[in-house]
């Protein structure tokens, strides 16, 4: 069956559409929104009020030893939480009855990070490019104050991140090394964004801020020329060689293919705010976790595969980190091998591919505590 690009639709900034579930066996999702007055980001700048959107899934218990069983659950650069993770191929994978995180076991947070669904943005605030110019360490502070003063979840069973929000791991797992028993980042690296995956979101963000019809962020009508060509790039980094070869085996049927993808961006342009996609993409200016990795705790196991053009697994650099910075037992390092049923960097939507993984990973942590794991 031929996967369909995201710019067909804003399920799944992955390069390909998650499959929906006509008549989905989770629960339905509770949507609740945080405020936290006068948020100070890093760079200074601040908001009276910063909104934070999310949505759960399952009821919160908290056992006698203070652990619970809230799992955090956080998204990619560019979507929406629960459109990227509600859907057959995660949530049909993970949060069905009897499943690894069964919604009826678990207490699933999904929420939006800043600037991106219904939280605080530069398009939904009106600031525009006068948004605040935040960061990943911005965004890992204010999920942790959602989850420990909203939700009053002063402990985690599980942290788990996809892309951007494997990145997140990472960190919370630096900066709160007694706040999970379990970490599981997925689809990334923990040192600075360098080499191509550096260079492609500089040529992203420089060819939209120099078309003179971004004006600055107070365009009147989306800068077409300059998006189209920053989302065609975008698609490029997603997507594995060897799924496009298979899929589009032809110079027309890629050409095609294109044609497909250009009209699909014409037809949802309102979905990609270009506002928005600069913020969003220059938001891991800062990140560089390498140097803390020592400071986790939790048993982690991290997550690639084979043919990740963001994550070049050849450069060794999930291998080496985890072997070099974490402590003896606490990291674990998986590249799962190129096949039909992966396509790149997306192929973190398709939770079959490490599932087994994160199995063993509750396992080994299954008994409660940070300090008690079964390593």
């Amino acid at each position: 069956m031929r996967l369909h690009l995201l710019l067909f639709s804003p399920l799944c900034l992955a390069g390909l559409t998650a499959r929906a579930q006509e008549s989905p066996a989770w629960p339905n999702p509770t949507v609740g929104e945080f405020v936290i007055p006068n948020f100070t980001f890093d760079s200074g700048e601040s908001l009276d009020e910063l909104e934070l959107h999310y949505k759960t899934l399952g009821s919160l218990k908290v056992h006698k030893d203070g652990t619970t069983n809230a799992v955090l659950v956080m998204h990619g650069s560019s979507v929406v939480s629960s459109e990227q993770f509600l859907n057959e191929d995660f949530a049909g994978t993970l949060f069905n009855p009897g499943q690894i995180l069964d919604a009826e076991k678990y207490f699933l947070i999904l929420p939006d990070a800043i600037g991106h669904g219904k939280s605080s943005s530069p398009r939904n605030t009106g600031l525009r490019a006068q948004f605040p110019s935040y960061q990943y360490s911005d965004m890992v502070r204010a999920n942790y104050q959602l989850l420990t003063e909203h939700l009053r979840v002063k402990h985690t069973r599980l942290i788990l991140g996809v892309s951007m929000g494997g990145m997140h791991t990472w960190m919370m797992g630096e900066q709160y090394p007694d706040f999970m028993d379990a970490l599981m980042p997925t689809a990334s690296l923990p040192v600075q964004i360098i080499g191509h995956n550096r260079l492609w979101r500089k040529m992203f963000i420089d060819l939209i801020l120099n078309d003179p019809d971004w004006n600055k962020g107070n365009y009147e009508t989306q800068p077409l020329t300059s998006l189209r060509g920053a989302m065609s790039m975008l698609q490029i980094m997603f997507l594995g060689p060897l799924h496009l070869a298979a899929e589009y085996s032809t110079r027309d049927a890629i050409d095609e293919f294109f044609e497909e993808m250009q009209e699909g961006l014409l037809e949802h342009m309102d979905a990609y705010d270009v506002n928005n996609q600069i913020f969003a993409w220059n938001a891991s200016y800062t990140y560089d976790p390498e140097a803390d990795l020592g400071k986790i705790r939790a048993p982690l196991t991290a997550v690639n595969t084979a043919d990740d053009l963001m994550n070049p697994p050849e450069l060794r650099i999930l291998e080496r980190t985890v072997q070099e910075q974490m402590a003896e037992g606490v990291g674990k390092a998986v590249v799962v091998p190129v096949s039909n049923e992966t396509f790149g960097h997306g192929s973190y939507i398709k939770a079959a591919l490490w599932k087994d993984e994160l199995q063993q990973l509750l396992s080994r942590t299954e008994t409660r505590g940070p300090h008690h794991s079964k390593l």
